[in-house]
């Protein structure tokens, strides 16, 4: 913990210019004080706007601080071009926001099924500008098209996911609610366009979206990069395998414990 608070409080300078106030309101929501809601403003000028909790805050870090999906490298001179991405599990919108600026013609469909994380998303869309580009579903991607239960911790928390995906250890499912649930098969068949790129960060929720998807569903998908979790039932490897068969090949990956981490994968072998 005393560790992750130092990374925490020396990242906090380099990625954001309002560092000292941020500084300030983390350390006081630590004592119980402080602002509810924090805004970022990244070096770039975005500002990203969340619940002043850690579980919030976690993917803002993770995208402007830590670079962690590596999408200048990552896409390339995709970037350049008019691209399509879904982004599924996007929680307040600080992917599609930093892909949006990276990608001048790119355009996002965001998927978040927890209500007041999807509130966050779409205003951060819109005070940065991007809400022509960025657009939000509150639907779960699933491996069925209905309801789902829906472990929704409030206050922006990256640790929502559907019951059947998250761990035992993780949220408590009794106060689970229900959610509209669409499959990765609808989302590429209803839109008029080829879908390019796709992020996937649903807390477990991936192995269902995915291994229920039909493999002609991913044809004009070019490039994959997803955050995979603990599951009893699923690993990476099977992930990997069926992308193979759709013909998209792991570039890359990232553990962070030996069931968890983020992968790459691309058409181009």
């Amino acid at each position: 913990m005393i560790g992750h608070q130092l990374r925490r409080t020396a990242q906090t300078p380099k990625a954001f210019v309002n560092w000292a106030g941020l500084l300030r309101d983390m350390t006081l929501e630590r004592f119980g004080k402080g602002p509810d809601e924090l805004t970022f403003v990244t070096r770039s000028g975005q500002r990203i706007s969340c619940p002043n909790r850690p579980g919030a805050r976690v993917p803002i870090y993770e995208v402007y601080a830590e670079d962690t999906y590596g999408l200048q490298t990552f896409l390339g001179p995709m970037l350049a071009r008019p691209i399509r991405v879904i982004d599924i599990g996007a929680h307040v919108g600080a992917f599609a926001c930093q892909l949006a600026a990276l990608s001048p013609q790119a355009t996002i469909e965001c998927f978040e099924p927890s209500a007041s994380t999807a509130g966050y998303l779409r205003r951060n869309a819109e005070q940065n500008g991007l809400s022509d580009r960025i657009s939000v579903d509150e639907r779960a991607v699933a491996g069925h098209i209905g309801f789902a239960d829906f472990v929704d911790n409030g206050a922006g928390s990256a640790l929502n996911g559907l019951v059947d995906a998250v761990p035992t250890s993780a949220p408590d499912t009794q106060s689970a609610t229900s959610v509209a649930t669409t499959t990765f098969d609808a989302v590429a068949t209803e839109r008029s366009q080829p879908i390019d790129v796709v992020k996937l960060d649903c807390e477990g929720g991936e192995y269902d979206a995915v291994l229920n998807s039909a493999p002609e569903s991913w044809a004009s998908v070019d490039r994959v990069v997803l955050e995979y979790h603990p599951s009893a039932q699923h690993n990476l490897a099977e992930l990997t395998d069926w992308f193979a068969g759709c013909g998209l090949f792991l570039l890359r990956e990232h553990p962070v414990s030996p069931d968890q981490g983020t992968a790459w994968l691309t058409r181009k072998r």
